[in-house]
């Protein structure tokens, strides 16, 4: 059994952070429902690799879910909508503040229908205040919370983080939080229904501890170190590129030897974990000098041996079929309906050693319909005359 099995969740969600969040509790079991919008659905639908009209994006985020195409702003939909309502656990929007509270869905209205409901929003910047209306995607966010600032170090800008960081970063948060959210009702904890998450609280809460340790401090009567940024290094071989971080002496003691730099073990710039951090730049500027002269896997080889944790830097391809990979599961692979033999990484959290399944590939836009508003007492004749009406599809 699959630990949210019977837990029902209703998601009005789009692109990345709320999907996602809601993909991870339906990797875990719960029935989660996507209300879509007519015609086009949710634009993961049309973004990235396509075959048989099913993206790699959208399989990914939505396995395991069930789609009802409506249309949420036509009043004649609410009531069958409230009654779905009142089936669910959840229920989870991604859309900017007050949109969908114009459209009978806000948190006030949809408790008042389930007093039992947790209503999760998930908004770029706070419920209100400055930027609570500005339409945001992940790059904003990277730059507002300093997440790009952080990949630049050492470059000369900023630099973005190449995937949609900030929005995994909210949606993990989210799943979190519905999931203590989830625990606490069982508990009897009176309270705790609404819960906000914005994707610059994530950023900043997730950079803190590494990031932001130098602004941990207020006030000016504290020794600064230099960031976990500086070790983040890409070292440079033959015929491709590795990366290694050595803290403990011995692991430097390692790199020193594989290296051919045993000098530096007696100078003092790196003769104590305090002062190899605070020159860390320097001992790898040292070592970059000399990994080009080694092949990627025979250098690897080497510092494992020596005990220097290490590892090549691996393409997409050679990721998928790194022996690691293969052995430990991490990637599934199923046939899609539309889109033919799909592969996809496994759902990461394994439950009394067993692998969460990907039960349900990602469902066609308004595929559900009948089945989820039937299952709510419509009847045929009124889900067909919603379907004449263009409020359903």
């Amino acid at each position: 059994m699959n630990p949210l099995e019977g837990v029902r969740i209703v998601e009005v969600t789009t692109n990345a952070s709320g999907p996602l969040a809601t993909s991870l509790l339906a990797d875990q079991g719960a029935d989660v429902i996507r209300l879509e919008t007519i015609g086009m659905g949710d634009p993961s639908r049309h973004v990235g690799g396509v075959r048989g009209g099913v993206t790699g994006y959208t399989a990914y985020m939505n396995r395991n879910k069930r789609s009802v195409a409506v249309d949420l702003k036509d009043d004649r939909v609410r009531p069958v909508l409230y009654e779905l309502i009142k089936t669910a656990d959840v229920f989870v929007q991604n859309s900017r503040p007050g949109a969908l509270a114009r459209a009978g869905l806000g948190y006030d209205a949809l408790h008042e229908i389930n007093p039992r409901l947790i209503y999760a929003s998930i908004s770029g910047f706070s419920a209100d205040g400055p930027g609570a209306g500005q339409r945001v995607y992940d790059p904003v966010i990277q730059g507002a919370s300093g997440l790009a600032s952080a990949q630049g170090m050492g470059e000369e800008k900023p630099v973005l983080v190449k995937t949609i960081a900030s929005d995994k970063i909210a949606a993990y948060t989210a799943a979190q939080a519905i999931s203590s959210a989830l625990f606490a009702r069982e508990r009897g904890v009176v309270g705790g229904h609404e819960i906000h998450i914005s994707m610059l609280d994530a950023s900043l809460a997730f950079l803190w501890p590494d990031v932001y340790w130098n602004h941990s401090f207020v006030g000016e009567d504290f020794e600064p170190k230099p960031l976990i940024a500086e070790f983040y290094r890409v070292l440079k071989t033959s015929d491709g590129f590795i990366t290694a971080i050595v803290v403990g002496d011995e692991e430097f003691k390692g790199m020193c030897s594989v290296l051919g730099m045993e000098h530096l073990q007696e100078d003092t710039r790196f003769s104590s974990l305090a002062s190899r951090f605070a020159n860390y730049g320097e001992l790898l500027r040292e070592a970059e000098q000399r990994t080009i002269g080694f092949t990627r896997d025979d250098l690897v080889a080497r510092m494992e041996e020596a005990g220097v944790p290490c590892g090549r830097l691996n393409t997409f391809e050679e990721a998928i079929e790194d022996p690691r990979v293969k052995h430990a599961g991490s990637i599934v692979e199923y046939t899609h309906p539309a889109g033919g033999r799909m592969r996809q990484a496994r759902p990461a959290a394994i439950f009394d050693g067993v692998p969460c399944e990907v039960r349900r590939p990602s469902p066609a836009l308004g595929e559900h319909t009948d089945e989820v508003l039937a299952s709510v007492g419509c009847s045929s004749a009124h889900i067909a005359e919603l379907r004449a009406a263009g409020v359903v599809a």
